[in-house]
C-alpha cells in the first residue's frame, strides 16, 4: 500500500490516491488515529476533483470518517453527521413511498444535525433533498431555484449525482431550458446566509 501511493505520488495519479489512501486510514486507525483522519481528509480532497461519488461511495466514505472521529473521542461531530445521512436517507425514501409529510419531517431533522455539523456540503446534501419534496409539492420553479442553492453550498455544479441529474431533467422539462436556467442562477447567486436558509421555505409552506 505505501508503495502503491508513493508511485501514484510520482506520476500525479489523483485517483489512484483517493483510492489508496483510505486503505492505509483502515490500517492506520489501529494505532496512529491523526494519521488515518489526515489520510481521509486528503482522500477526501482528491475525490471531490472528479466530481461527486456514489451513494454508496459517499455513505462508506462517511462511515469510515465517523470511525475515525468516534475512536479519537470526537462523538459530537460524528453523531450529527450520521443524523443528516440517516434523516436525509429516510427523507428520500418517504418521497419514494409517496410521502411529502413524513418527507417534510425527516428534513426537518436532517437540516437541523446539518447545521449542527457546520459543514456546507452536509446542507447541501440536505438542500438536493429539500429541492425533491419541492418538486414532489409541484413547486418546480422553486426546486430548481434549490438545486442552484445546493451547488452555491457544495461551491460547484454536481452533474453526476443521479438525484440531482434527475431532478434537472424534469424541471427543464416543466419550466423549459431557459425557465430552468434562470431560476437555477437565482439559487447559485445566493449569498452563503441566503443559501444555507433557502431549504426553509420548503418546511414553511403547505
Amino acid at each position: 500500500m505505501e508503495a502503491a501511493l508513493a508511485r501514484f505520488r510520482q506520476v500525479g495519479d489523483r485517483w489512484g490516491r483517493a483510492a489508496v489512501l483510505p486503505m492505509r486510514a483502515r490500517l492506520r486507525r489501529y494505532d496512529d488515529l491523526d494519521g488515518a483522519l489526515a489520510d481521509l481528509r486528503e482522500a477526501r480532497t482528491s475525490a471531490g476533483e472528479f466530481g461527486s461519488l456514489s451513494l454508496g461511495d459517499q455513505l462508506y466514505g462517511d462511515l469510515r470518517w465517523i470511525d475515525v472521529h468516534v475512536r479519537r473521542g470526537d462523538t459530537a461531530f460524528p453523531a450529527d453527521h450520521a443524523r443528516t445521512l440517516v434523516a436525509g436517507a429516510r427523507a428520500a425514501l418517504r418521497l419514494a413511498l409517496g410521502d411529502p409529510s413524513g418527507a417534510e419531517e425527516a428534513l426537518r431533522e436532517a437540516y437541523a444535525a446539518a447545521l449542527a455539523t457546520r459543514e456546507l456540503p452536509a446542507l447541501s446534501l440536505v438542500t438536493v433533498n429539500a429541492a425533491a419534496l419541492a418538486e414532489a409539492r409541484g413547486r418546480q420553479r422553486e426546486s430548481a431555484v434549490l438545486l442552484g442553492a445546493a451547488a452555491r453550498l457544495r461551491g460547484t455544479h454536481d452533474r453526476t449525482d443521479p438525484q440531482v441529474r434527475e431532478l434537472t431533467r424534469r424541471g427543464r422539462t416543466a419550466l423549459g431550458e431557459d425557465g430552468f436556467a434562470a431560476a437555477y442562477a437565482k439559487g447559485w447567486e445566493l449569498d452563503t446566509r441566503a443559501a444555507v436558509d433557502a431549504a426553509r421555505a420548503v418546511f414553511r409552506s403547505p
